[in-house]
């Protein structure tokens, strides 16, 4: 029993690495996380505020150059505002307990990154809006953390854990490129972008969370 209690015990720290303090402190508590999720529930709520934010590649030809930002606190409809805003609220508390210098790192450059190659690259896409791609780059950034920290300190558990969260990911990716259906949301008002998904788990690379320095 005490072997078990012990074996479970590594299993639950390997994987819950990022502290969680208690009680929160002012320093710990997630206000960036909290504060980007109010601004995106408040542009869902004032009309016409997604139009004037959302990523317009020709308004960004203009000079608007603000909507490479702001076009992700933006969403087509309820349902995608909830899932996207869900998946933020579960997944930035993680690092902005950590580092809020991280988080802040994490969401500018996936921001920029992912706006630029839907432009570039997908140009068919006149507009484009939603927090999935961002969501994703945390996703990637705690799941990496979670894997190289069990590989460093031999617990198999959680780099299963992360490869098995990598390849999820993919075939969700799949079956949205072969469907055109986005999965979870209901898409009948905007077309997937996987494209945007794949360009924020590849960010983990530069992303701050995965650097040993930062892993305790």
């Amino acid at each position: 029993y005490p072997l078990r209690r012990q074996r479970q015990m590594c299993i639950r720290d390997s994987f819950l690495r990022f502290p969680i303090p208690t009680p929160i402190s002012m320093k710990s508590f997630p206000f960036l996380t909290l504060t980007l999720s109010l601004v995106a529930a408040l542009i869902a709520l004032v009309p016409g505020a997604a139009e004037v934010l959302q990523l317009d590649g020709n308004a960004v030809s203009e000079g608007q150059i603000w909507r490479l930002f702001t076009g992700h606190l933006t969403h087509f409809g309820w349902d995608h505002f909830i899932w996207d805003t869900a998946a933020l609220l579960i997944l930035a508390p993680l690092i902005e307990r950590h580092s809020r210098k991280t988080l802040l790192f994490t969401l500018a450059t996936s921001a920029l990154a992912i706006s630029c190659v839907v432009l570039v690259f997908q140009p068919q896409f006149t507009h484009y809006r939603g927090l999935s791609g961002i969501d994703t780059a945390l996703f990637g950034a705690v799941l990496t953390h979670v894997g190289l920290t069990g590989y460093r300190e031999r617990h198999p558990f959680s780099v299963v854990i992360a490869l098995i969260g990598l390849l999820a990911f993919s075939l969700k990716c799949l079956v949205e490129f072969t469907t055109s259906e986005a999965l979870f949301v209901e898409s009948t008002t905007f077309a997937p972008v996987p494209l945007a998904h794949l360009i924020g788990l590849s960010l983990i690379h530069i992303s701050e969370p995965t650097r040993p320095r930062l892993i305790s």
